[in-house]
């Protein structure tokens, strides 16, 4: 017997509301922040690499340590808004990140099990179909055919 039914936590409905929820608190939040960059522009903006934001690191470490060495033509309260944006952005999609894992981990054990049970159902139709002659099994059959294309290639059991 097949390994399946590897969801075996579900979301409850409150917790659907409340996720949903915070996800519309947290777009609602961001809404007046973000912008939407064309390709062009991502690509123009989107140049700075690890090696150049440690540039950045230690440009603010200068000015937070030796204030005296730092340039006049620089607005010094401007940079470290961005810094702060820049660092907060930065945490807040590493949660973001993690989060995305898990709803991928919760998705592919639900897509694992729901395949898994289709495929047990229409092996059931072909049963009921070929031994119990009852109506209907066969137009199910005919509908889900589609999906199992003949290659002439079988699988073997292991």
């Amino acid at each position: 017997m097949p390994i399946d039914n590897l969801g075996k936590v579900h979301f409850s409905d409150k917790q659907i509301q409340d996720i949903n929820q915070a996800l519309t608190v947290l777009t609602a939040a961001l809404e007046n922040m973000s912008v939407n960059l064309t390709p062009s522009e991502h690509q123009k903006y989107g140049r700075v690499k690890e090696k150049n934001k440690l540039l950045i690191d230690k440009v603010k470490n200068y000015h937070d340590n030796e204030p005296q060495l730092s340039s006049p033509e620089v607005d010094w309260d401007e940079f470290n808004r961005d810094y702060n944006n820049r660092f907060q952005a930065s945490q807040m999609l590493s949660k973001i990140k993690s989060i995305e894992n898990q709803l991928i981990n919760i998705k592919i054990l639900g897509d694992y099990d729901n395949y898994s049970d289709a495929l047990r159902d229409y092996q059931y139709a072909k049963y009921k179909n070929r031994f119990a002659s009852e109506y209907g099994y066969e137009r199910k059959i005919e509908d889900m055919i589609g999906f199992f294309p003949r290659t002439g290639i079988t699988k073997k059991k292991i």
